[in-house]
């Protein structure tokens, strides 16, 4: 197994890699080292974790980008640092504290999965001495992932063993609602820290098993407005002239009623900007055939196509649509066009396509962690996987909270005194700034950023995926609506069809 990224801490706090110490550093380091019988501290922790649920029959090691290293099963990764040698003056290290992540590594939702490793293996190299909590001690830091396959039952059983048998300190989780629920209901009833990104937070306080409309205890989300998602769509329709006729494309699952809700959900904001709707009844997950569909919106002369499906149901869904000649001018996608991904499986046919922009790289924010732009992260990212940027990538700010929520606590075990803290945040992420201190302001709810007591929104914006200069698939953001610090840089094209 390789450990890549071997660090050799100097005394001063900087860091060399190892192999690179010239004579005078080495004979000052070993001068260094003997002075530990007279108070020199040293041996500050490396992350680390490690966690069987004694499901796995074969373990698969690889080496993640940043230095740290993974062993993965079906249920269970463990992220180790590169082994350190300290030579350092400080505080001694504390107990390791336990980071639970639950996230698709597997299933028909696997990309939302997809920048786990890269994030955990950027803090292994960020911070290799852990966390310096209020109690005057670094902690090491530990995480211990679990893949939910796309699945809500898996994603509860997950969050289950994590807090009762794992015993982690805090609970990390993303994406859509169906996954994130089952893994807060859980953390809510076992009592444990609960921090979520990137979910629709209207879903995240109504469609609760556990107290459903809040408040909670133990369960905040830095989430997205689907009403932010709507204005901004409706706002991208506008600059294209069209009949103004809309075809729906919903699934039958938690995602899909929210988006089509009467109420709540895209048809009142298309309806209110003069838009005519075809809503076709939301189809059954698993599908294997969206022709019906297809059919529907071409005999009712759609010139838009509008829907939520899976990545996997949005290139069938696209696949049918051209094979029977069904060829809207303008096609917006919600949540599977939130990465270039997607669009490169559906092949030159998908450019002009437009969705909800919830990260991309000229986003003007900054890790806290280690002060890295959007665009430096996703260099990063890109540097070390050799993949394009996925939007993935922002899940990262869900540990940059936990990150900056014990730093501020004096008994990092003390859960109570976590959230306590946790509710008091003020910090700007890579995703955007998470302010739980602003009130909340239900009124408004497109511009509020604190729409409910237990969340804060994070921007949203409208974009466009254009031929790119260096990818096939590059996003132009084209509105903003409700998020005016994010840089409209284009504005909306029809779709371009080969011949």
């Amino acid at each position: 197994m390789r450990c890549g990224g071997n660090r050799t801490q100097r005394a001063g706090g900087d860091t060399v890699a190892a192999g690179a110490i010239s004579r005078r550093e080495f004979l000052r380091m070993a001068a260094a080292a003997l002075c530990t019988a007279a108070g020199l501290g040293a041996g500050l922790g490396s992350l680390a974790a490690g966690c069987d649920d004694g499901q796995q029959t074969s373990n698969t090691t690889a080496t993640i980008p940043g230095g740290a290293t993974t062993t993965s099963s079906a249920s269970t990764t463990t992220v180790t640092a590169s082994t350190s040698t300290t030579v350092a003056t400080g505080p001694p290290s504390g107990r390791a504290l336990k980071v639970g992540v639950v996230s698709a590594r597997s299933g028909h939702l696997a990309l939302s999965g997809k920048a786990d490793d890269w994030w955990m293996g950027l803090v292994a190299d960020a911070r290799p001495d852990g966390v310096w909590c209020r109690d005057g001690l670094f902690h090491p830091l530990r995480f211990v992932t679990r893949d939910n396959r796309s699945d809500p039952a898996l994603a509860a059983q997950a969050a289950h063993k994590l807090i009762a048998e794992d015993r982690v300190d805090v609970v990390l989780c993303s994406g859509p609602v169906d996954l994130v629920n089952p893994v807060a209901d859980r953390a809510e009833l076992l009592a444990c820290p609960c921090l979520c990104t990137l979910v629709d937070w209207r879903r995240f306080v109504l469609d609760r098993e556990t107290k459903p409309g809040g408040p909670f205890t133990w369960t905040y989300a830095f989430g997205t407005g689907l009403e932010d998602v709507f204005a901004n769509f409706v706002a991208m329709w506008d600059q294209v002239p069209t009949n103004k006729k809309v075809g729906l494309l919903f699934p039958d699952n938690a995602g899909g009623r929210a988006w089509s809700d009467a109420e709540h959900g895209l048809p009142r904001f298309a309806e209110n900007a003069g838009y005519e709707l075809v809503l076709t009844s939301l189809y059954a997950v698993p599908v294997e055939e969206l022709t019906s569909h297809v059919s529907e919106f071409a005999k009712a002369g759609c010139e838009i196509c509008c829907g939520a499906p899976s990545t996997t149901d949005l290139i069938l869904f696209w696949k049918q649509s051209l094979a029977q000649g069904y060829r809207p001018k303008v096609v917006t996608m919600g949540g599977a066009l939130s990465a270039p991904h997607v669009l490169q499986a559906m092949g030159t046919g998908a450019r002009n396509m437009t969705a909800e922009s919830l990260w991309q790289p000229d986003w003007p924010f900054r890790d806290s962690i280690t002060g890295m732009t959007c665009e430096e992260l996703s260099e990063d990212y890109m540097t070390k996987t050799g993949d394009q940027w996925t939007s993935a990538l922002a899940q990262y700010s869900g540990f940059e909270w936990a990150f900056d929520v014990f730093k501020r606590v004096a008994d990092p075990g003390n859960r109570t005194e976590f959230m306590e803290q946790a509710r008091k945040t003020s910090l700007e992420t890579c995703l955007g700034p998470i302010d739980l201190t602003a009130p909340v302001d239900v009124a408004g709810a497109v511009l509020s950023r604190r729409p409910a007591d237990n969340v804060c929104k994070a921007p949203v914006g409208g974009v466009q995926w254009v031929a790119g200069d260096t990818f096939d698939f590059e996003p132009r953001l084209v509105t903003n609506v409700g998020s005016a610090g994010l840089a409209v840089t284009d504005t909306v094209m029809p779709m371009e069809y080969e011949s």
